[in-house]
């Protein structure tokens, strides 16, 4: 097979109970891959979109055409080739490729009056939805996404959250699970690649039940680089049924940090966390915890962020490490509130300056070694429960 081949493989209809879904699968020369989209909000749509969003990085990777079993509106289809071309100038890696759905439709807007917004409760979606809270009607949390499908305290938390927040907010939480990040990760890397074609593909298949989807951005406008999610291609997967906008602007993550501080929701419910700790919300410890605790002691609203249970202190700062050059902005940006605090604390002026001066290979050696120490005392601790 000298071609990738998206194709649908069945849909489910919203019952009582029982979330619509869709099935796709993605062939490759490699392997086929059974990929679903389950969850509230998600709609039928006259095109598979979504099929050729999941589809796409594979494509490009192999280098092979897209062949989508199915219809694709005409302004997709368009921005499918804006995008290949963005993408491909940054990462020379992937190459444009030809897509070939089996026909072509033009699509009618659809008028619903609703706003959704991806939320993980983290400080980019927090910020996009307070900042946005006069048009967000609907936020969406993708599981399977960074908490794993089998996780089921993890996925009960987070729904908790989501359902609070929204419930607080006077808005809707739209929970949805997908499998879809093996089809990404085989073919690039989830940060840098992947992770804005599964926010895509999921946005797609809300139109109808909104006519806009927001993408929280991680970057100021100033900050802005090729990205998994990025401001110069996201709005490209749109068309007349449903608006898809990267949400960035001026602010930096700590102006994002300086508006949550003064936010009792955010500071209650905030969730930066990706690591699996058992009965930790935030675990306290990893990177995104301790960048966010130190901003939030720095700003003075720490102590009443009850969603950090545990502790800052300096020399857990210093031993965070860096492995890509973006993350330094956000150690430099703590070492520059620092300053402007006016705070005399020079252990973690020089936690912060570790950070930034330990080597970005030193970074990466270490934790490869942490993950490394992990598995070995998890396998201890289940032959001793054994």
């Amino acid at each position: 097979m000298r071609e990738v081949v998206v194709r649908v493989a069945g849909w489910r209809a919203a019952e009582e109970g029982a979330s619509a879904r869709l099935d796709l699968l993605v062939e490759t020369p490699q392997r086929t891959y059974s990929v679903y989209i389950a969850g509230q909000g998600v709609q039928p749509q006259p095109g598979i979109e979504t099929g050729a969003a999941l589809g796409l990085l594979a494509a490009m990777r192999t280098g092979l055409p897209l062949r989508v079993e199915g219809a694709l509106s005409a302004t997709f289809l368009e921005g499918v080739g804006a995008y290949m071309q963005r993408f491909t100038a940054a990462f020379p890696e992937f190459k444009a490729v030809a897509v070939r759905p089996a026909s072509i439709y033009q699509a009618g807007a659809v008028s619903t009056g609703r706003c959704a917004s991806f939320f993980s409760g983290g400080v980019d979606s927090f910020f996009t939805l307070m900042k946005g809270k006069q048009q967000i009607t609907d936020i969406v949390y993708i599981h399977g996404f960074d908490v794993r499908l089998d996780d089921l305290p993890r996925r009960q938390a987070v729904d908790a959250m989501g359902n609070a927040v929204a419930q607080e907010m006077g808005i809707r939480y739209l929970p949805v699970e997908s499998n879809m990040g093996k089809v990404l990760q085989d073919f690039g890397a989830w940060p840098q690649h992947a992770h804005g074609l599964a926010l895509i593909a999921v946005a797609r298949l809300l139109a109808g039940h909104v006519d806009e989807v927001r993408i929280p951005g991680s970057f100021s406008i100033a900050e802005q680089k090729p990205w998994g999610t990025w401001l110069e291609t996201d709005h490209l997967f749109s068309d007349e049924r449903v608006r898809i906008v990267h949400d960035a602007c001026e602010a930096r993550r700590m102006d994002k940090v300086r508006r949550l501080a003064n936010e009792p929701l955010a500071l209650k419910y905030l969730r930066v966390c990706w690591e699996r700790v058992d009965g930790m919300y935030n675990c306290c410890r990893c990177e995104k915890c301790m960048r966010t605790m130190t901003s939030l002691e720095l700003l003075g609203s720490l102590e009443q962020a009850t969603a950090f249970a545990l502790p800052l202190e300096p020399w857990r700062v210093a031993r965070v490490c860096l492995p890509r050059p973006g993350f330094r902005i956000f150690a430099q940006q703590n070492l520059e509130l620092l300053r402007e605090s006016g705070r005399h604390w020079p252990e973690m002026e020089r936690a912060l300056r570790a950070q930034l001066e330990r080597p970005i290979w030193v970074s990466r050696l270490r934790l490869k070694w942490r993950k490394r120490v992990q598995r070995w005392r998890r396998r201890l601790g289940l032959a001793a429960a054994g």
